[in-house]
C-alpha cells in the first residue's frame, strides 16, 4: 500500500512540474484540495516519521502518535481538519543549539508533528511548482543536487574559468529576515489558490513559544520548520536572478542561505552590487563573516576547504588546481560530536558508546567521500577517538592502568569500531 501511495504522489508531483515547465509564468489556483488526498498525507507521514525529531508545544511525540493515538486516526484528523477548513497551525517551541567553537547559539523553531506533516504535504505539492523557475546556480535543498554538486561548481569555476577572487558571503540573521510580504508575493506569482496562501501565511505568523512566553512573528521563518527550506529558495530565487541578469563576469554557487561568488578581478566592486540586491529583499551581508579573498589562500565552504596550488609535474597541461580537505571547523564539529558521545556515561557499556560512534562516523566519510582528505588529518582523528576510549575505559574502572592496557588493535576489531578514511 505505502508503495502504491508513493507511486500516486510522485505521479502528481510530475503532472505539476510538467505543466510548471511548459508555462514558467502559469499560475495554479487549485491545490489546496490536493493536501488532504490520502496519498499525499500518508507519503507526508512516512517522511516526518523517518526525520524524527522533538516534540513540539503539544509535547506529542511520533513514539505517541504510532502507540497511543494510531497513524490513521492521525491522518483522518488532519484530513478532516483542512477538509473543514478548521486546520490552524500552532506555535512552534523554540529552543536553542550551540555553534561549535563559538558563544553564540542558533534559534531552531521545532513545529508540533501534525504541523510537519501538512507541511510537509504542501511540500510535495509546491516544490515541483517552484523548481521548474529555479537556477542550475541554486544547490542546496533540492532533489538531485547536494552540497557535492556546489563544491563541484566553485572547484571548475575555480581551476577550468579561471576565476580566482573569492567574494565568501554569509547573510546576517537570514531566516529571521525574510519579509513576509515579499515572500507571499513571490508566492503569488506561481500559487493563485487563497487556501494555499492563507496557509503559509498561517505558518509564517504562528510565532514561537519560549520559556511558556508566545511571542508573534512580524519576519522570518523558523529553522526547523518543513516548509522553510523551501521558502528560503524561493525568497533567494530572487538574488539568484539578479545576479545571473547584471551581467557581473562572475559565477554564483548558493547553498540555501550560503554562497560565494567567484570572480576574475574588482571583487570590491562585485560585492558592492551584492550589496544592492540583497537590500531589495530587505537583507543585509554580515560585516565580519563576509571577506574578499583569493583562491591562492584558500577558503572554507559547506566544511570544505578549497585552495589553489601550482601543479608538481612538469607535463601537466594545466599549471594549477584546486586541492580539497575537511575544513578545521568540519575536524572541530566531528571532535565535539565525539567527545559528547562519551561524555559522563560511565554506566553504559564501550559496545554501547561504539554503537553511537559508528553513525557520526561513518557520515562524516559519506560527506568527504568525493575528497581526498590529509592522511595526517585522518590519522589524527583516529587517534582522538582511540584517546576519548582510554579516557572512557580509565575513568569507568577507576584504573588508569587497566583503561590503557585494554586499548588494542584486536578490541577495536572486536567491537566493529569504524575509522576514518
Amino acid at each position: 500500500m505505502a508503495r502504491n501511495m508513493r507511486l500516486q504522489v510522485q505521479s502528481l508531483q510530475g503532472k505539476l512540474s510538467r505543466a510548471a515547465k511548459q508555462s514558467l509564468d502559469r499560475r495554479f489556483g487549485a491545490l489546496y484540495d490536493k493536501l488532504y488526498r490520502e496519498d499525499v498525507l500518508w507519503t507526508a507521514w512516512q517522511q516526518v516519521r523517518v526525520n524524527h525529531g522533538a516534540p513540539g508545544v503539544d509535547r506529542q511525540s511520533i513514539e505517541h502518535i504510532e502507540e497511543v493515538i494510531g497513524v490513521e486516526v492521525f491522518l483522518a484528523q488532519i484530513r478532516e481538519e483542512l477538509h473543514q477548513k478548521r486546520y490552524r497551525p500552532q506555535a512552534v517551541r523554540r529552543c536553542w543549539i550551540e555553534k561549535p567553537g563559538k558563544a553564540e547559539k542558533r534559534p531552531l523553531g521545532i513545529p508540533v508533528v501534525k504541523d510537519r506533516v501538512v507541511q510537509m504535504a504542501a511540500k510535495q505539492v509546491m516544490e515541483p511548482i517552484f523548481e521548474a523557475n529555479f537556477l542550475d546556480c541554486s544547490c542546496g535543498f533540492r532533489s538531485g543536487r547536494s552540497a557535492h554538486l556546489a563544491i563541484k561548481k566553485i572547484r571548475s569555476a575555480i581551476t577550468f574559468g579561471g576565476q580566482t577572487v573569492v567574494i565568501d558571503a554569509d547573510i546576517k540573521g537570514y531566516f529571521g529576515a525574510i519579509r513576509h510580504d515579499i515572500l507571499l508575493r513571490l508566492v503569488q506569482k506561481r500559487i493563485s489558490d487563497p487556501r494555499m496562501l492563507e496557509l503559509i501565511r498561517g505558518w509564517l505568523q504562528a510565532g514561537v513559544m519560549e520559556e511558556g512566553r508566545h511571542i508573534r512573528s512580524s519576519a522570518g521563518t523558523p529553522q526547523g520548520g518543513v516548509i522553510s527550506p523551501l521558502l528560503s529558495n524561493i525568497y533567494l530565487h530572487v538574488f539568484d536572478v539578479m545576479f545571473t541578469e547584471s551581467g557581473i563576469p562572475g559565477t554564483l554557487v548558493r547553498y540555501a542561505d550560503d554562497f560565494v561568488i567567484l570572480a576574475h578581478l574588482d571583487g570590491e566592486k562585485v560585492l558592492a552590487r551584492v550589496r544592492g540586491m540583497l537590500g531589495r529583499l530587505g537583507l543585509e551581508l554580515h560585516p565580519e563573516k563576509t571577506r574578499i579573498v583569493s583562491a591562492d589562500e584558500g577558503f572554507d565552504f559547506l566544511g570544505i576547504h578549497l585552495r589553489r596550488t601550482p601543479t608538481k609535474s612538469p607535463k601537466a597541461k594545466m599549471k594549477h588546481v584546486t586541492r580539497l580537505w575537511p575544513s578545521d571547523g568540519s575536524l572541530q564539529r566531528v571532535r565535539e560530536k565525539i567527545k559528547k558521545t562519551f561524555g559522563r556515561k560511565y554506566g553504559k557499556s564501550l559496545e554501547e558508546i561504539v554503537e553511537k560512534l559508528n553513525p557520526i562516523i561513518r557520515g562524516w566519510n559519506n560527506y568527504h567521500t568525493t575528497i581526498r582528505p590529509v592522511r595526517e588529518r585522518l590519522l589524527k582523528l583516529n587517534y582522538y577517538v582511540m584517546e576519548r576510549i582510554r579516557i572512557f575505559l580509565k575513568r569507568k574502572y577507576s584504573d588508569e592502568s587497566r583503561g590503557y592496557r585494554r586499548v588494542h588493535g584486536e578490541m577495536i576489531a572486536r567491537l566493529g569500531l569504524c575509522q576514518f578514511g
